[in-house]
């Protein structure tokens, strides 16, 4: 064996030690990072739960089938939550890409029609279309709005809520079933749990009893 080919396999084997242990650190930081975020979520009352399915398929509708990660669930103020940590892939032909995204769910005291708030953009125009317009045109240019019954999201939509969201512009929810789902990229850390739970009461406390009654149904 030449002293080239010994210093190739050297170089390979060092190479591959390399990798292991780097491989292992992240691991163990990782490991590291869910369990700080596990133990702060404790303090609020947060505990690990088997992912919900409902919550899940709201995951899968929104961006794309994927698998659940990791889920807690508890109360907040009175009304049950979860929050689950969801990851997907895409594929451009060539690379997949595995994103992680998460949703905040706070329950309501009824089920309600489908309605979606999310962030507008010239680029969501431009794919999706025109949506729903609203008397404010400063509300209509930062969210798009997603539903079959105009009068039903101008109803939940009224100047008082929007004048919240205008507050609130990082936040994207959707009324699914007896529940406010808000939805994110990445992963969840707790104080952005616990200031998206507040938002959310807000939009809850916002939602006129009328519309609880005329359009909701027994949980």
């Amino acid at each position: 064996m030449t002293a080239l080919m010994i210093l190739l396999l050297v170089g390979a084997t060092l190479g591959v030690v390399v990798l292991v242990l780097v491989t292992i650190t992240l691991t163990k930081r990782r490991h590291a990072a869910l369990w700080q975020r596990r133990h702060a979520m404790a303090q609020y009352g947060w505990h690990p739960a088997p992912p919900n399915p409902w919550l899940v398929e709201v995951a899968a509708r929104l961006w794309a089938r994927g698998r659940p990660h990791e889920m807690f669930a508890g109360d907040y103020r009175g009304r049950g939550m979860c929050v689950l940590e969801y990851m997907y892939t895409t594929s451009n032909g060539k690379t997949t890409t595995t994103h992680t995204v998460h949703l905040v769910a706070l329950n309501l005291p009824v089920a309600l029609p489908p309605l979606t708030l999310s962030a507008e953009s010239a680029v969501t125009r431009m794919l999706a279309g025109p949506d729903l317009e609203l008397e404010s045109r400063l509300f209509n240019d930062q969210f798009r709005i997603t539903c079959q019954d105009e009068r039903y999201a101008s109803a939940v939509l009224h100047p008082r809520m929007m004048e919240w969201m205008l507050h609130n512009p990082g936040l994207q929810w959707q009324l699914a079933g007896n529940a406010l789902v808000s939805f994110a990229p990445g992963s969840f850390t707790v104080p952005d749990v616990a200031a998206r739970l507040e938002a959310m009461t807000g939009v809850i406390d916002r939602i006129p009893s009328f519309v609880l009654r005329d359009y909701g149904a027994p949980v």
